[in-house]
């Protein structure tokens, strides 16, 4: 007769209020909760659980991120459980199994319960609007700023570009900057190579996303160009 192991009951993942969750955004905190019963009467119980949490891959196979080891041990007829913490780097999903002695005991589904998913925030970039009229020499000089749409802060380090909208082809990178602490951008002397025949000129700034935020753009801009 093999020897008596922990049972598994339950699991879900939650925040660090303890409520169940769904979703969640990189680089916050979650974690994997599991619920496990001795079944037995007399009987104490110590066993090895084993979380391991993986991330979706819609084409590889997925790949696991962490893997958790804990030395449980129960009172007769009572109920322990144990918190894997977890901090998503990438936006994907995210599920975990569960190994009791080494035996797979759960495997969360793809259905319910829900599995993680983990989303970079969303930012707003906001463009000063520039002057209607410039002269070819010196050019352009576009200012604005990038902040998180979740609280209006600004945004550190992010790399802005300005594009001159083309009609046919694609638009055309013209001149970048980075933001500064507050996310305010200035980006001098922009030119286009539209300066060299047209005497309109569209523009737009766009943010080139990161790990923490996606990318965003902003309103376009039409100006004349005096020669």
């Amino acid at each position: 007769m093999s020897e008596p192991t922990l049972q598994y009951k339950s699991s879900r993942w939650i925040d660090l209020n303890g409520e169940t969750i769904s979703q969640c955004f990189v680089y916050d905190d979650a974690q994997v909760e599991v619920i496990v019963e001795n079944p037995m009467r007399k009987q104490r119980i110590t066993s090895l659980v084993k979380v391991t949490i993986y991330k979706d891959n819609n084409f590889l196979p997925d790949r696991y991120v962490k893997r958790d080891k804990h030395i449980v041990t129960l009172p007769p007829l009572s109920a322990g459980k144990i918190t894997v913490p977890f901090k998503p780097t990438y936006e994907s999903g995210y599920h975990y199994e569960i190994s009791i002695e080494n035996e797979r005991v759960y495997s969360q589904p793809k259905g319910f319960p829900p599995r993680l998913y983990a989303s970079r925030r969303n930012a707003v970039l906001i463009v000063d609007e520039p002057l209607d009229k410039i002269t070819s020499n010196p050019g352009l000089t576009v200012t604005g700023r990038l902040i998180s749409a979740e609280n209006g802060e600004g945004i550190e380090g992010a790399k802005i570009g300005i594009y001159d909208v083309r009609t046919l082809r694609k638009d055309y990178l013209i001149a970048y900057g980075v933001t500064s602490k507050n996310g305010i951008f200035t980006i001098s002397d922009v030119k286009s190579k539209a300066l060299r025949w047209n005497k309109k000129l569209r523009i737009y700034a766009k943010f080139f996303g990161d790990d923490v935020y996606k990318p965003a753009v902003s309103d376009q801009y039409a100006i004349n160009i005096q020669w």
